[in-house]
């Protein structure tokens, strides 16, 4: 297995980061910017463990519009959360969302609409990495609108104590109240723009109601479910909402509904939170699941293990009150003890309210520093001063003295050397001798960001190690968000930014509280499986496992030849400094079909991907597969094969006739779509009396089932025809030329009689090869292949089938590009032989017959 290479030249200078919008959810007309009038919203929550699975229906009021119109819906979402289902309702037609490459879909929606046909897409903003808008085009008059979408997101954890559900209000106070906000963030004026540019936001009516239902299962007993939002119910049963729990006797599912008798708690701009906890919440937890997916089969099992470990333990009631009052590190809690750097940028840029900011946020760091630490503070410009030579204890005439200084700052030193500044003042000499110190050296830094950004991180990432973080403080609104988001997450610590006219303290004590946590380090997985596909993400890439963090890991295999599944993750406690090992055992018969966790651990993958990207490393460390090279094509193929969106992906309608129904489209919807559609043109620039139209040209594309005006259609299909006179065909030469002459016969009957038919290309057929030979295909790709026309009298199995039929159209209308698909012939032979099916025996019956059904 592999720490995989990046291959994206496409993004290889992108460094800009995509910011974060509040939460809004919101439905609008295009044309007129009012937005849509929401009469009800219902939240289903089903936990399982380790994730949430998140449902909401939303119903508008549509059915007065007397004009066809189109609509657009907003919705923000956490960037750890995988949207996996969309489904919108039009009157009694339901239009559910299937994954498509984002390019495809987007000309799927276009065609549509210029054909006056209802349509939906969904997509992420480019901008506002956190928003989805979905686009419904040509919505007929009088028409109702109900808009479902499902979403997983991973469960959060606080104080190591209890599990939280967050979910956030259809509309954020903050775009309601803008002229009465205080203390906003440097991107609050963005983000606001950003959505008036779509919506009038003043005419917007909260006159809807939420309901909200949690239905929890984790396979652990419940012992403790609060709300700090909401007056709740807890149940046992969902069936039976009369019978009310109070949690003294633990049960191992508990349904939570809101108090319909608290008027307070169908509030519609109300943030909706959970903490609830079990008495095993600290011991390890493991799940089998598999999915029976045709394209995910190589991947069939996935074992997700989950270890949130004990570092603290007092009175779980103290805790809750702990989170009421908004602390990370209660007064009991243990912490963890080391030296403490602080580095203030006091370059000219700095000047006027940056600099008082910096000074003020290192004041408050200062006072704020536990006993018996150590500490220095390192001022930087276009050169470095230590305030002290070598870090000070930490006592009152030291806090004094340096205070003292701080506030005689001033932003005098010239340009922005962070470079410098790091390595005189964290990476010097003394630095590489202590290396394997196991104090902790916490390093905070506290610029504008107007620097190089490259050999910083390259710096930082080159030094890494569990005990020494990095905490980044970004000053002022034209911060480089892309250095300091970057050094935090590298360098094991955490970033905060904050405007101008932004208050910064309770960033300061966040980033502070942090760097106290106890925390595990020395990560490794021991198994018995013998051919592993994926973990994710890889044990050795964790450095550290801090308060207020969940480990999971998940495993994705096959098969194994042992049913007794045994792991042991290992990690060393520096605080106790003692190995710590947890032994998990599963079987394979305990499977259950879920896929769920296949769905959340392709979307770390595409998130570990893109975060590759963003830092401009060449390799994933963060994950272990058998696959040497990532690109952007795998990226786009997992997001189809597992349904989940992602940047390079959208959703577009399918009229589908119900849930089943769906089912199968999914099935079929796995392998990207993409022509090649300059290695046709290639082809056909070789072959004699081949011309074609301008790429450009969109007045000719009617009818079309691959992009090509007529004119290429027609050359493609003449090439098609130029049949070669011998074919590699198993049995005598007698049969091989009975099998020809039949073939030359139906070619010959069909010749020019099907160019006006929509013809597949080779191109596009063995897009649909899987890895094991098989055709998986969808259903618009079996509608051209006339897959249904043909009697399948062999009565084979479900891709033996398919696989048959591509085969028959390859050899009936691709032979002009036979070495391109040669290879892919044999070994969709090889797979059908290994099914016991004898290809050629079938297709001396058979081609014929699906030869003329292209006869016009």
């Amino acid at each position: 297995m592999f720490n995989p290479e990046i291959e994206n030249d496409g993004e290889k200078n992108n460094t800009k980061v995509k910011i974060q919008a509040y939460p809004i959810i919101i439905c609008y007309n295009t044309q007129t910017k009012l937005p849509i009038e929401l009469n009800q919203v219902q939240y289903t929550v089903n936990i399982q463990p380790g994730l949430a699975v998140v449902h909401i229906d939303q119903i508008y009021s549509t059915e007065k519009n007397t004009d066809q119109c189109e609509l657009e819906y907003l919705f923000t979402i956490d960037q750890n959360c995988a949207v996996t289902k969309m489904i919108v309702e039009l009157g009694d037609q339901k239009v559910y969302g299937v994954i498509k490459e984002l390019e495809e879909a987007k000309i799927e929606y276009q065609k549509g609409i210029n054909e006056g046909k209802t349509m939906v897409i969904s997509e992420e903003d480019s901008k506002i990495s956190n928003i989805k808008k979905v686009k419904i085009g040509c919505l007929s008059p009088g028409k109702s609108l109900k808009i479902q979408f499902e979403y997983i997101r991973p469960l959060q954890v606080y104080l190591n104590q209890f599990w939280k559900l967050e979910l956030s209000p259809m509309i954020d106070l903050s775009y309601l109240t803008v002229n009465e906000l205080q203390n906003t963030s440097q991107n609050y004026a963005q983000k606001y723009s950003f959505m008036k540019k779509y919506v009038n936001l003043e005419a917007i009516n909260l006159n809807y109601k939420q309901s909200i239902t949690v239905n929890i299962n984790i396979d652990k007993p419940i012992t403790y479910a609060k709300s700090p939002t909401h007056s709740i119910l807890l149940n046992s049963d969902i069936n039976r909402k009369e019978k009310q729990i109070d949690l003294s006797t633990p049960i191992n599912q508990l349904t939570v509904t809101l108090d319909k008798k608290d008027p307070q708690n169908m509030a519609p701009n109300k943030k909706f939170e959970l903490l609830f906890s079990s008495n095993q919440i600290n011991t390890p937890f493991s799940m089998l699941s598999h999915t029976n997916n045709d394209a995910l089969q190589h991947i069939r099992y996935c074992a997700t293990l989950t270890l949130i470990p004990k570092f603290n333990e007092f009175p779980i009631d103290d805790a809750y009150q702990s989170y009421l009052n908004g602390l990370n590190l209660p007064q009991q809690s243990k912490i963890q003890k080391g030296s403490y750097i602080f580095l203030i940028d006091r370059s000219g840029s700095m000047d006027g309210i940056r600099i008082q900011k910096a000074k003020q946020s290192l004041i408050l760091f200062l006072k704020s520093l536990p006993e018996d630490c150590l500490f220095n503070i390192i001022s930087f410009g276009s050169e470095v001063i230590k305030m002290f030579d070598i870090p000070q204890a930490y006592n009152s005439q030291t806090l004094q003295q340096a205070i003292k200084q701080v506030q005689e700052m001033n932003a005098d030193l010239g340009g922005t050397d962070i470079f410098q500044a790091m390595v005189q003042g964290i990476y010097d000499d003394n630095y590489q001798k202590i290396k394997d110190c196991p104090q902790t050296l916490n390093a905070f830094l506290l610029t504008d960001g107007e620097d190089s950004p490259n050999r910083i991180i390259q710096l930082v990432s080159q030094n890494q190690r569990p005990e020494t973080r990095i905490y980044t403080l970004g000053i002022g609104n034209n911060c480089s968000e892309y250095l300091v988001q970057s050094l935090a997450e590298v360098g094991n610590g955490k970033c905060q930014l904050v405007g101008d006219n932004e208050d910064i303290n309770s960033k300061v004590i966040d980033l502070l509280e942090d760097s106290l946590t106890y925390y595990l380090k020395a990560f490794s997985l021991v198994h018995n499986i013998e051919m592993v596909s994926q973990i994710i993400p890889d044990p050795k890439s964790i450095t550290q496992l801090k308060k207020n963090q969940e480990l999971t890991l998940q495993i994705l295999f096959s098969k194994n030849k042992q049913e007794n599944l045994e792991f042991k993750i290992n990690c060393y406690d520096p605080q106790m400094k003692k190995q710590i090992s947890y032994e998990v055992k599963m079987n394979l018969k305990s499977s259950k079909e879920n896929e769920y966790f296949h769905k959340i651990a392709a979307h770390r993958l595409i998130r570990y991907y893109e975060k590759s990207i963003y830092l401009q490393v060449k390799q994933m460390d963060m994950v272990m597969i058998n696959q040497k090279v990532l690109k952007d094509l795998d990226i786009i193929n997992l997001s189809l094969q597992n349904q989940i969106l992602c940047s390079k992906t959208a959703f577009i309608c399918e009229v589908c006739q119900d849930e089943k129904n769906l089912q199968e489209l999914i099935k079929k919807k796995l392998v990207i779509n993409k022509i090649q559609y300059d290695d046709i043109y290639d082809e056909l620039e070789e072959s004699e009396n081949c011309e074609y139209a301008d790429d450009d040209d969109d007045d000719d594309d009617q009818g079309n089932g691959f992009g090509f005006n007529q004119d290429v259609q027609c050359c493609i299909i003449q090439n098609y025809e130029m049949v070669q006179q011998k074919y590699d065909m198993a049995g005598s030469d007698e049969e091989s030329y009975s099998q020809q002459e039949q073939m030359n016969k139906v070619i010959c009957s069909n010749k020019g009689k099907h160019q006006d038919q929509q013809m597949l290309s080779y191109i596009e057929l063995i897009d649909y090869i899987q890895a094991d030979g098989s055709f998986l295909l969808e259903i618009h790709i079996e509608e051209q292949l006339k897959l249904s026309k043909i009697d399948n009298k062999y009565h084979l199995e479900d891709l033996c089938w398919p696989t048959v039929v591509s085969l028959f159209y390859l050899e009936l209308f691709c032979q002009a590009f036979k070495s391109s698909w040669q290879l892919i012939y044999n070994k969709a032979i090889n797979y059908l032989q290994s099914k016991g099916v004898n290809y050629f025996q079938i297709k001396t019956e058979c081609i014929s017959d699906y030869g003329n059904l292209f006869k016009i």
